[in-house]
């Protein structure tokens, strides 16, 4: 799971992964006929093709084993080009088999043993077999980088997420192609397939295990090269990453090697962008080929002639961070009638329809809206409905009243808080304006400060960096929508500080056998309304994707999982 840049969410198009910026993009539905359809019906050879990333988003870590403050969703894009999963999971949420490096999984009755099988077939560009060795060895790494006495910048962000590594109590390999996983008590075999077993991406232990006596070593070297792009030659993915030039592109090639589907084009890029305005420029223009269209100039969609619109929305949810650590306001925000007023001073529905068109739904709670395959039927709407009386009301009851302006306690302490947010779109900009404008009729005060995504991210173990955070997204990046990671206490995604016994009690049961999936569903159930409830973060308004695409550019729609929210630029090609 990782946080997404909302803004740019016309970009997420893809195979199996799961942080992001607020991106606005998207691939489903067409709504919008190619100008001068091709004339090409098969797929050719050559070719380059151009992503935007969003506005001021850069790639700063390669490596498949990300720590916190790289967990975004496009560095995630940058290690799945070059390496594989174990499995990789279809549009409709099952594993298929046939592109996945795991032949087979199976479990015994008590879901505490779980066995992997391998398909031979699989090699590394230097022509040495991906075997349950190299297996092992992530998880050998995982195990040391989930330490917080883990060398900088670990831990690992995916610590705690699918009981990994806490609840494994061994790991044994089997043979070259099999290895096997025995847990400490048993949990929901389903939950631990794609939660737990889906951080054992094979690494290359022949090329990278340089210090197997040394954990801590190891983790430092890998950081080290974290960015480095010759340390990538080793790969069992479609590409290598060949060329990166900070703030300006990434460039990807062909991995000759690859045993999958081999892509067509010669080049893939990601190109920085430095705001909405020059990556609609490159639209138009054609030195973006794949990207996507704001909401907040969704009047110049005419003017994109040579372009598709696809639109979607992708397995995520937006949310206002909240950081309970933080030694100046962390006590107030801890305060369940402070979260409440917070949330019924969002105006979700004047977001959706002055900010996105009305291309959009509201944040109800920590599991998608889109696809319902996983809500509670409770949570198709809101529990807190913007009502700035009924705040006020709320907050007077529990010991706040207007001072100067500003909710004020008996101890002098304010509502008065700073919200760091994504920089370089207009629409995240009056997102922001909306909000405070909103909580200063309810006294609570907001001073709004932007940041780079980037730099956000490497707050977030800072808890003296920062009070608030908004316009960042969370892809679920096709996993089990349960909220170990993110709001267990000491959760690997809990940097926040969140910590509430009862939630940690319901997501233990959404973790644990149950007799059938009817009683899953119920399980989990229970811990989305009780979170949707207790506001471990304020819920937000998730947009509609737009995503652009030029007509001369195929696969990108057929190729589209928005259940995992990755991309597969293997299966796109350029028609001439």
């Amino acid at each position: 799971m990782q946080i997404i840049h909302r803004r740019a969410r016309a970009m997420l198009w893809g195979t199996a992964l799961v942080v992001a910026p607020l991106l606005l993009a998207g691939c489903g539905t067409p709504s919008g006929a190619p100008s001068s359809p091709s004339k090409s019906t098969h797929p050719t050879h050559g070719g380059t093709i151009i992503q935007a990333l969003g506005p001021l988003v850069a790639i700063n870590w390669y490596q498949p084993l990300r720590p916190v403050a790289y967990n975004s969703l496009y560095d995630a894009w940058a290690a799945s080009l070059m390496y594989k999963g174990l499995f990789h999971i279809a549009p409709n949420g099952t594993i298929d088999f046939s592109r996945s490096i795991a032949s087979a999984i199976s479990w015994n009755k008590a879901g505490t043993v779980y066995t992997v099988k391998m398909n031979p077939k699989w090699y590394w560009s230097d022509g040495v077999p991906v075997t349950a060795q190299d297996v092992q060895f992530t998880w050998k790494l995982i195990q040391a980088a989930s330490s917080p006495n883990a060398p900088a910048p670990w831990p690992y962000a995916g610590a705690g997420s699918g009981g990994v590594p806490q609840l494994i109590k061994s790991f044994q390999v089997i043979n070259a192609h099999e290895f096997q996983i025995t847990l400490t008590n048993p949990v929901n075999q389903v939950w631990f397939e794609y939660n737990g077993l889906g951080d054992f991406m094979p690494l290359p232990a022949q090329a990278w295990n340089l210090y197997p006596h040394n954990l801590d070593q190891e983790l430092s070297y890998l950081a080290s090269n974290g960015n480095n792009v010759n340390f990538f030659k080793v790969v069992d993915g479609p590409f290598h990453l060949t060329n990166a030039i900070q703030n300006v592109s990434w460039t990807f090639t062909p991995n000759a090697h690859y045993d999958g589907h081999k892509p067509y084009i010669n080049k893939f890029v990601l190109a920085y962008q430095t705001s909405e305005t020059s990556e609609v420029n490159g639209l138009k223009t054609g030195t973006v080929q794949v990207g996507y269209l704001p909401l907040s100039m969704y009047s110049v969609r005419s003017q994109l002639a040579n372009d598709t619109l696809n639109t979607s929305y992708g397995y995520s949810i937006d949310r206002t961070i909240l950081n309970f650590r933080s030694p100046s306001v962390g006590a107030i925000l801890r305060q369940l009638p402070v979260r409440q007023a917070m949330q019924m001073g969002i105006d979700q529905q004047a977001i959706i329809q002055a900010l996105y068109n009305g291309m959009g739904v509201p944040g109800t709670g920590p599991v998608p809206l889109h696809p319902k395959t996983f809500l509670a039927p409770q949570l198709s709407r809101p529990l807190y409905s913007y009502n700035i009386k009924a705040g006020i009301q709320l907050l007077n009851k529990n010991g706040w009243h207007v001072v100067n302006n500003v909710m004020t306690n008996s101890k002098g302490q304010q509502l008065s808080f700073n919200m760091e947010y994504d920089a370089g779109s207009s629409t995240t900009l009056a997102m922001v304006q909306i909000m405070q404008q909103d909580w200063a009729k309810e006294g609570i005060k907001v001073s709004l400060s932007p940041l780079p995504f980037a730099t956000m991210l490497q707050y977030h173990h800072q808890p003296t960096k920062w009070e608030i955070q908004t316009g960042l997204g969370w892809s679920y990046g096709g996993s089990y929508p349960t909220g170990g990671g993110m709001y267990a206490s000491n959760g690997g995604y809990n940097f926040y500080g969140y910590s509430n016994q009862t939630m940690d009690s319901l997501i233990a049961a959404t973790h644990s056998p149950q007799p059938s999936l009817a009683s899953s569903q119920k399980a989990l159930d229970n811990y989305q309304l009780f979170a949707a409830h207790h506001l471990p973060n304020l819920w937000m308004p998730v947009p509609e994707g737009l995503g652009e695409v030029e007509n001369t550019v195929h696969g990108v729609r057929s190729s589209a999982n928005s259940f995992t929210d990755a991309i597969s630029p293997q299966y796109w090609w350029i028609s001439h």
